[in-house]
């Protein structure tokens, strides 16, 4: 287990207390220890405190991190503007050793020194940088396919870049990459990195305090099915206020999520569990959005990876070098992938139009992530196969290997040019294991989930047996059907070899 010293902050515990039920449900999952620090106060903020009395900033900071210090961990942080203010304190604290004197002056009448000898991190940092994204998909059971979130950073995840160095500074990735994890689509919009105007507050006219959210919120609701963030005051601005807009007559609706709900709803928490009723702006559109196409989704996520399917879909770098699509126009693999996507896989796998994929692997050797459409149009016709929806030409084909091993006789063409004989044939050899499979196919499915043991004591032994006679019976009835079909090919190589023996 990963241990923290939390630093919850004045807001998330005063304000947003299901922020800090989320937070704590899922690094709970993810094996996470988190150890609240005893005595802790304001980070202090830097937008009031530090443009009040500087070195009082200072002292409140170091005394914050000197307790963490005494608890021999690095520091965590979920809120952008402790983060911010407590890695600018340290920063300064590190180089300007006058300052740090001074403090230590101060901190000695509490029996504190500060040494700097921890790190200060954000949840984000911890998620992505300290666990990773593989970590964080191994509790998905729900994961948000289909789903299109907007990530606003908030200012303070990420700058001042000269004392947090965790991303970058005007086009930071990091927190996208983690809302992608959980299978959700991460938007790009013009107004991502525009500040949420929280501190145009403290200027006494609120309604200067709404004109930047305004502005991202009637962008992104035309686009994203919510929005998320990781900071307190940022989420004030686009919940609360949002609110007060809706209460006087605005038309805008754009569901505000944090990030760790949504972590919680793909890790399959509910929503109630996380608090999500506590948000000014409804979030139920959003959730029955989510269980819509995940409703939509289920079948197609038996069979596809649908963060790699949706990868294709958005890249589409190959397209135009798909040799099909130069000749078939109706032949469109995007829009097909697009609609396995949009939760029309039953539709698909009975369309023709998925046999216009050749197999020429064009597409693959092109691929920049070397995935290549044919994976999927070769599930697709498999899927089609198993429904018994595939072309004729197909499953004569089909029928003629699992009839014979083979895919075409010699002829006595192979006669005429003096060609020597065929080597023995190992149709006999392959059918027997063809039997061995086909046995082993029907046993899966006596079972129902591939196995008789995951449910051991729902099986009776009278069953067990009856199941083992109904096997032989059908293998003794296969067995039967074999010989007669043997029978059939030696009676037609014989007329062959008389036929050529006439010749």
């Amino acid at each position: 287990m990963t241990d923290y010293a939390m630093f919850w902050g004045c807001t998330i515990p005063a304000r947003f207390p299901f922020m800090e039920k989320s937070i704590r449900l899922v690094v709970d999952k993810m094996g996470v220890g988190l150890h609240d620090i005893e005595g802790a106060t304001c980070c202090p903020t830097k937008s009031i405190i530090k443009v009040g009395d500087e070195f009082t900033w200072y002292v409140t900071a170091a005394r914050n991190l000197c307790l963490a210090e005494n608890m021999g961990m690095d520091l965590l942080t979920p809120c952008n503007g402790c983060y911010s203010s407590l890695k600018a304190a340290a920063a300064e604290l590190h180089i300007n050793h006058r300052l740090q004197r001074d403090v230590n002056e101060v901190l000695a009448n509490a029996g504190l020194k500060y040494t700097g000898n921890l790190q200060i991190k954000h949840l984000v940092e911890v998620l992505y940088d300290d666990l990773g994204t593989d970590e964080v998909k191994k509790h998905i059971t729900r994961p948000l396919d289909g789903i299109k979130i907007a990530v606003h950073y908030g200012c303070h995840m990420i700058r001042p870049s000269s004392a947090i160095h965790f991303d970058d500074p005007n086009h930071p990735t990091k927190f996208d990459l983690l809302v992608e994890a959980l299978g959700a689509n991460s938007m790009d919009y013009p107004t991502k990195m525009l500040c949420c105007g929280s501190d145009l507050n403290n200027a006494d006219n609120p309604s200067d305090a709404v004109t930047l959210s305004r502005e991202k919120i009637l962008e992104v609701q035309e686009l994203a099915d919510a929005m998320t963030m990781m900071c307190p005051a940022c989420f004030a601005q686009f919940d609360s206020k949002q609110y007060l807009m809706q209460k006087s007559g605005e038309r805008v609706h754009l569901p505000i999520v944090y990030f760790t709900e949504l972590m919680g709803l793909a890790f399959g928490f509910e929503a109630a569990e996380l608090g999500m009723d506590m948000h000014r702006v409804e979030t139920d559109s959003f959730l029955e959005t989510w269980y819509e196409r995940s409703k939509h989704l289920e079948s197609a996520r038996e069979h596809f990876d649908l963060t790699a399917l949706r990868s294709c879909y958005e890249c589409a770098a190959c397209i135009d070098d798909c040799p099909v699509t130069k000749i078939i126009p109706q032949f469109e693999p995007n829009r097909i992938i697009g609609d396995v996507l949009h939760g029309k896989l039953d539709q698909i796998v009975e369309s023709p139009d998925i046999w216009y994929c050749i197999n020429c692997y064009t597409c693959y050797e092109l691929c920049p992530q070397k995935f290549g459409m044919v994976k999927v149009f070769d599930r697709l016709k498999t899927l089609s196969c198993e429904r018994e929806t595939a072309p004729e030409g197909f499953k004569g084909g089909l029928q003629m290997f699992m009839d014979t091993g083979k895919l075409g006789e010699p002829t006595a063409m192979r006669k005429k040019l003096k060609l020597p004989k065929p080597p023995k044939s190992g149709a006999d050899d392959l059918r027997e294991l063809m039997k061995v499979i086909k046995k082993r196919k029907k046993s899966g499915l006596k079972s129902g989930s591939g196995s008789s043991s995951t449910k051991p004591d729902k099986v009776s032994e009278d069953e067990l047996r009856e199941n083992e006679v109904r096997e032989d019976e059908i293998l003794e009835d296969e067995l039967h059907e074999d010989e007669t079909r043997k029978d059939k090919l030696r009676e037609v190589d014989a007329n062959k070899e008389k036929q050529e023996a006439g010749e």
